[in-house]
């Protein structure tokens, strides 16, 4: 990755994405392409447990779009939207949990990558979290107006998307749309907290979890049910962890995961 993007990643499988690109972290047709090339990497990686998506720059996650970019780019802008929708939804359906721990601001762009993230962490303060698109012409055309639809439901949604709404984090929380409000001091601690978590859980059961919700979403009931004892199923079948997990209960001790 280049500047706009650091990337980390310890021993036990977490990857930290560390957004670079002062002062706002606007999000540029290369920061784009490289949030989609990460998502690419990790998909094909083994090992990967949890993603984290952070920011250098204090007080700010990502406070929107490059203008710029979008302006040169009004002629085309249906590949600009495929090419933030192509990075977003395989940020999305990444096989592990994702975590956007926001210092601040996420508006637009922002907010519709945090949106793509499965949890959301903000930093009480002056930050702000939105997808005021609408108040320059614009539509948050990454995925933000259904993501939105999707965690608010239809009125929420509504009035947040077509109001150009800009949230505290406090509020933010109380709709719906970001997991937990935090002071900005214990902000790396909870995602530290949320992180151990999921390390401690199983990674398969993890995975299934995540693809029955995600898929689920845009099934019918009875679809939806088949597509869950489908993954019942398999976990049965093929995890190590599944058989650790029951035999664990059973015996009255901790179990002990190994990822398998």
């Amino acid at each position: 990755m280049s500047d706009l993007l650091h990337i980390e990643r310890n021993e036990r499988g977490v990857v930290s994405a560390v957004l670079s690109r002062p002062p706002v972290n606007a999000l540029s047709v290369a920061l784009m392409e490289e949030l989609r090339t990460l998502a690419a990497d990790l998909s094909a990686q083994d090992g990967v447990r949890v993603l984290v998506i952070r920011s250098a720059v204090p007080g700010v996650f990502m406070a929107g779009a490059d203008l710029q970019d979008v302006l040169a780019r009004l002629d085309d802008v249906a590949s600009l939207n495929a090419l933030l929708r192509s990075a977003l939804d395989a940020i999305e359906r990444l096989p592990f949990p994702t975590i956007a721990s926001m210092p601040g601001h996420a508006l637009g762009g922002g907010c519709e990558l945090a949106l793509a993230c499965d949890f959301r962490l903000m930093a009480r303060g002056r930050g702000r979290i939105g997808l005021p698109e609408v108040k320059r012409g614009l539509l948050a055309a990454g995925g933000g107006t259904q993501r939105a639809l999707r965690n608010l439901g239809r009125a929420r949604a509504l009035e947040f998307v077509m109001r150009g709404s800009i949230l505290d984090a406090d509020e933010a929380e109380r709709i719906g749309l970001i997991t937990k409000a935090v002071d900005a001091a214990e902000l790396e601690a909870a995602t530290a907290d949320l992180v151990e978590e999921f390390l401690a859980l199983p990674a398969m059961a993890i995975a299934a979890a995540k693809r029955v919700v995600l898929e689920g979403d845009d099934l019918t009931i009875a679809d939806g049910l088949t597509l869950e004892g489908a993954a019942m199923t398999d976990l049965v079948t093929t995890s190590q962890d599944t058989r650790e997990g029951i035999n664990s209960f059973l015996e009255k001790r901790d179990p002990v995961f190994t990822g398998r």
